[in-house]
């Protein structure tokens, strides 16, 4: 019988950018309900994006989203249906100018659940076999920037606002010259919370010994549930840049507020637009991710910046009801709803 928790549960309780979902949204959860109050409709959010299924609440097809972009800005990217033979996905590999290495994710996915790098079209197939759900199969984008950018417009205006920048680092560890990998993870809380992952996906590393300085990295995923430590960026945010997301955002139908999650080559390339390739385009399930930086804010600014986005939308979704966009009635968003949740079980 254990009388003591865990070191990863440890670790959890003294980091608060590891706490549930729940520590951040049941203190809100007052405030949203009274958003809804005052919205006169529960369900008020999805007039948000019109142009995206559910605007944009987890629900719609990641691929479908990527086609709503200007097509410089999208990795070139396949769908692959669930139940997909062999012979067909290499077909469709070809139709769409992809080849290996390449990055396979569920076309409806969540925190980086079965996003994979495969080398080869046997591990495209391990992977499309393992379960009957529809996937993408994306270009892999070596470029070394992720970033993310929170950006919203509202309706009738032709300028809009950026909220939340996060540039993303990647789970590594930091040779010295003397300890394996595996020695180096046990030391370090971020990536032993991933020891489990980091086992599955990198056993051939564990035992190396890393010269002094030399980063191993441990994820492909800018995902902060998959150990990438999030960094509060918003001082990057400049009038170029906004010019830069107002001109993209203008050329996606129906769309008002969202994050988008991109590469690029250097930083400067948010302020030009060149060379940024943005890999998904998320809704009103956007969350402003620079607040889990616990080195530039706290648990309580986290919480006061979520209730302010909630707020953007409750204003956006008010402004476009009042130019006529409907909002998904309450039977319509429920059966969403537990279908996404059926999905989640049984993909998990």
């Amino acid at each position: 019988m254990k009388l003591w928790p865990s070191t990863s549960t440890r670790i959890k309780l003294r980091n608060w950018e590891y706490w549930p979902s729940k520590a951040f949204y049941y203190p809100i959860a007052p405030y949203l309900i009274w958003l809804m109050i005052k919205a006169r409709h529960m369900c008020y959010w999805s007039a948000v994006n019109p142009g995206i299924y559910t605007a944009g609440m987890g629900m719609e097809s990641k691929f479908e989203t990527l086609q709503l972009l200007p097509e410089p800005y999208r990795p070139k990217s396949v769908f692959l249906p669930a139940g997909i033979s062999r012979q067909e996905a290499e077909a469709q590999l070809q139709a769409g100018a992809l080849t290996f290495p390449l990055i396979v994710k569920p076309d409806l996915g969540f925190r980086g659940l079965l996003v994979n790098k495969v080398a080869d079209t046997a591990a495209l197939m391990q992977c499309l076999r393992a379960y009957d759900i529809p996937f993408i199969a994306q270009e892999y984008i070596g470029l070394p920037e992720e970033v993310g950018v929170l950006y919203y417009r509202m309706p009738g205006e032709d300028h809009g606002h950026i909220t939340s920048v996060t540039t993303k680092e990647f789970l590594h560890v930091t040779g010295d010259g003397q300890a394996t990998v595996l020695e180096l993870v046990l030391r370090s809380p971020r990536a032993l919370l991933q020891l489990e992952r980091i086992r599955e996906r990198y056993p051939q590393h564990l035992h190396q010994t890393p010269a002094t300085g030399e980063r191993v990295r441990l994820g492909i995923v800018g995902n902060h549930a998959k150990g990438t430590r999030f960094i509060n960026s918003n001082a990057l945010v400049n009038p170029q840049m906004v010019q830069v997301f107002d001109r993209i955002s203008a050329q996606i139908e129906g769309f008002y507020y969202g994050r988008f999650d991109l590469k690029c080559q250097s930083l400067d390339s948010l302020y030009t637009g060149e060379g940024l390739k943005i890999l998904e385009v998320n809704g009103v399930c956007s969350e402003p991710t620079h607040i889990y930086d616990p080195q530039r804010g706290t648990y309580w600014a986290a919480l006061r910046d979520l209730a302010k986005h909630w707020r953007i939308i409750y204003q956006i979704a008010k402004r476009n009801r009042r130019n006529g966009v409907p909002v998904l009635s309450h039977a319509k968003t429920a059966r969403a709803f537990l279908d996404l949740f059926a999905y989640q079980r049984r993909v998990r």
